[in-house]
């Protein structure tokens, strides 16, 4: 048994060697919003904006664990409970699968606590009330993805699955867009979009990538 003035000295001498617990809320905003690029291809950050293959994350520092409207989470992250706060969500990007083992999201995480800290004050900028958030970037769909009504919804929507070269090839009627999109709901796990949504994108594939 080690002596307790001994292990004592020990216990100071290893908190005094860990290192500091970095302050989670210490992160750079802008630096977050360029390491939030590569998630942008599965989450939207728009107000109001669908679920892509992940969901909408803006305003999810404050909000209830597994309840961003209309996306479908697996029940091991509805069973989390609570809200997303800085120490949530650091603890979640450190390990998804940590955190809700179960969760459908396949991303390993985020091992550098710098990294982590600068997409945690990025996405906790992306607040209604805040009045300052860091802007998304804005995606770059080449010159031919026309601009117009649904350009932005269709292409973040089609881009985070695959290339936008297959979708400008296809060149289908309204019913076949309309049955594709079913179709990757269905079976390939696309998020739903809501009806509103859901008919400015149809309206943007027939307009520009219908039939001749």
């Amino acid at each position: 048994m080690i002596p307790r003035p001994f292990s004592a000295l020990l216990l100071a001498l290893a908190l005094a060697s860990a290192p500091a617990r970095a302050d989670i809320g210490s992160g750079d905003a802008e630096a977050g919003a360029k390491a939030f690029l590569p998630c942008s291809a599965c989450h939207s950050v728009a107000p109001g904006g669908g679920a892509l293959i992940g969901p909408n994350l803006h305003g999810v520092v404050g909000r209830a664990v597994g309840s961003s409207p209309g996306f479908d989470y697996s029940p091991e992250l509805k069973a989390v409970g609570g809200t997303w706060t800085p120490e949530q969500l650091d603890r979640f990007l450190t390990s998804p699968s940590g955190f809700a083992p179960g969760t459908r999201m396949g991303y390993v995480g985020v091992a550098d606590p710098v990294e982590r800290r600068a997409l945690i004050a990025y996405l906790s900028g992306l607040r209604a009330e805040s009045g300052a958030a860091v802007a998304a970037q804005a995606r770059d769909f080449g010159p031919d993805w026309p601009a117009g009504p649904g350009q932005a919804e269709t292409g973040e929507l089609c881009n985070s699955c695959h290339s936008l070269a297959i979708v400008k090839q296809q060149r289908l009627s309204r019913e076949t867009w309309d049955k594709l999109l079913t179709w990757m709901v269905d079976k390939q796990g696309m998020a739903a979009q809501s009806p509103e949504r859901r008919a400015l994108m149809l309206e943007y594939l027939v307009q520009n990538f219908g039939q001749p």
